[in-house]
């Protein structure tokens, strides 16, 4: 059976109390990722931990930008409905705003004009399970208040959204 920690007690197989965890950001480079196994050991380790997150967080920005590629910017996953040769040269009429109807007339044209096709929802629902993943991946190791590797999650994004940002424009992550 756990004892829990009283003020003053040690630490060595015992439960932490809330007293215990300050949640404040700290630097320490034995901090373990995600398992007991991966706590680095030297600065060499803790700098390949740091890079690794670094390339996940990366890697998260990538996998937005193919989603948005794949299936929100894809136009032949789109229906569209022909447009009678009258229409097409009334400008005016293009210009127009869109008509806003009930939210059910709304929904009833965004089914029509993308149809469910399992083999398209089955790649968009495995891709965002991955994606979500990866982000718990690294909100996990924002939440171990390592300094390091929050700076190292941040760089990360920053760096995919520089290299991969335009691509997934249309993605509002």
């Amino acid at each position: 059976m756990a004892h829990i920690k009283r003020h003053g007690d040690s630490m060595d197989g015992e439960l932490m109390t809330s007293e215990d965890m300050a949640m404040v950001f700290f630097q320490n480079m034995v901090t373990p990722l995600y398992s007991l196994a991966w706590t680095p050991n030297s600065t060499h380790a803790y700098a390949g931990t740091c890079i690794f997150l670094i390339v996940l967080a990366v890697a998260h920005r990538a996998l937005i930008a193919l989603r948005s590629l794949a299936f929100d910017g894809n136009r032949n996953l789109v229906v569209r409905a022909p447009i009678s040769a009258d229409k097409e040269f009334l400008v005016s009429e293009r210009l127009q705003p869109p008509h806003m109807g009930s939210l059910g007339q709304q929904l009833r044209e965004r089914r029509a004009q993308h149809p469910f096709l399992v083999s398209v929802e089955l790649g968009r629902s495995l891709l965002e399970v991955f994606i979500g993943g990866v982000g718990y991946l690294l909100m996990l190791a924002v939440m171990t208040f390592n300094l390091g590797y929050f700076l190292s999650v941040l760089g990360g994004i920053f760096l995919g959204t520089f290299v991969f940002g335009r691509l997934g424009a249309g993605a509002g992550h």
